[in-house]
């Protein structure tokens, strides 16, 4: 055999083995994200949860109790730095945990300023409490003073960039934000499936309740994704429902492919769920900041760059339908090997290649 023939083979045999790698990887749980918690370390999240108008006094004091939740488990159970957690409430003055005031320029402010301080590869929530409205085709999140409408949401949220963002709805009315949001890289999920559903809603006490303990933790990997999280609240609001003998009047929506259209049941392997899985929230006690991760510029980069290989990997899969097969597959190879490789380069300078 000629000396080019035996470079292709060699390369052909590098590329075959690489693949396999990034298959077992991807089959053993890395396609829904579980990076080693080393790797986590790469990658920082935002959390900006914003209480708006009470109303009523029970209200104000229900929606405050379920965004301190959210609060508290985002820093200590996941162990994000208090710079990272952004609470906006109607009334600051209700607790010192509040870091202003939920009103527009409040809104308009919080988001700026993540877009300011967020690095390109970090991850951005935004959890919104409190009541919504629906009139005339427009949903809307009910503010102390002017609402921002659904539309004006989506336009808020294209000041993240091409960040993985997720904004979670918790209102009532809710479903068409959904529509109005939807974009790439981006996960949306409501509290109901049409403007329509105009009850009170109990998303966000078991969405707090999701990311407060491990029984969310559909998987047992030991971190939590939106996508789990998003699962166990549907559950847990469907039995709720049953045990107060109460006609279910909420219907949860994840939408995570862009198109505008959610699924009631998203999964890894839908048309939604795949990028949801991706983005994830790992408890403080896995998280190993190792001085010889953290000093290591390169690692580090590397890391941001395979979590980002893999997210377009969660992207084609969400496209796979709409696509020709020999693309998808020709697309899919490609980013699996680069997984794969960079896996390698990981593990070559002492970061951990696989979870």
């Amino acid at each position: 055999m000629s000396v080019a023939g035996c470079d292709r083979r060699r390369r052909h045999e590098v590329r075959r083995g690489a693949l396999w790698l990034a298959t077992a990887m991807l089959a053993g749980g890395m396609g829904a994200g579980a990076l080693s918690p080393r790797a986590t370390g790469a990658q920082e999240v935002h959390v900006l949860t914003v209480i708006g108008l009470g109303g009523d006094p029970d209200y104000r004091e229900a929606f405050l109790q379920w965004g301190l939740r959210i609060r508290t488990a985002v820093l200590e159970r996941f162990g994000l730095p208090q710079e990272n957690v952004t609470l906006l409430s109607e009334a600051p003055e209700m607790d010192p945990a509040v870091a202003g005031r939920s009103d527009r320029e409040g809104v308009e402010s919080a988001v700026a300023e993540l877009a300011r301080r967020a690095g390109p590869n970090d991850r951005v929530l935004v959890v919104l409490i409190g009541h919504g409205s629906y009139r005339a085709g427009e949903a809307r999140f009910n503010l102390p003073g002017p609402d921002l409408d659904a539309r004006e949401w989506g336009d808020l949220l294209t000041a993240l960039g091409d960040r993985p963002v997720a904004l979670v709805n918790t209102t009532s009315s809710s479903g068409p934000f959904v529509e109005a949001t939807a974009a790439p890289n981006r996960t949306v999920i409501t509290a109901t499936k049409t403007g329509g559903e105009r009850n009170e809603t109990q998303f966000a006490r078991f969405f707090a309740e999701a990311l407060e303990g491990d029984a969310a933790d559909l998987d047992k990997d030991g971190m939590l994704s939106l996508l789990e999280a998003f699962t166990y609240t549907r559950a847990e609001i469907a039995r709720w429902y049953q045990e107060e003998n109460l006609l279910l009047t909420e219907h949860a929506l994840l939408d995570d492919n862009g198109d505008g259209e959610g699924s009631e049941e998203p999964s890894r392997d839908g048309p939604d769920g795949a990028v949801a899985a991706f983005f994830r929230l790992v408890p403080s006690t896995l998280v190993m900041a190792a001085p010889e991760v953290m000093g290591d510029s390169v690692l580090v980069r590397l890391m941001n760059e395979r979590t980002a290989l893999e997210a377009r990997v969660a992207q084609l899969r969400a496209r796979r339908d709409e696509m020709d097969r020999e693309n998808y597959e020709s697309q899919l190879e490609d980013l699996l090997v680069e997984i794969a490789l960079k896996s390698r380069e990981i593990e070559a300078r002492g970061g951990g290649g696989t979870a």
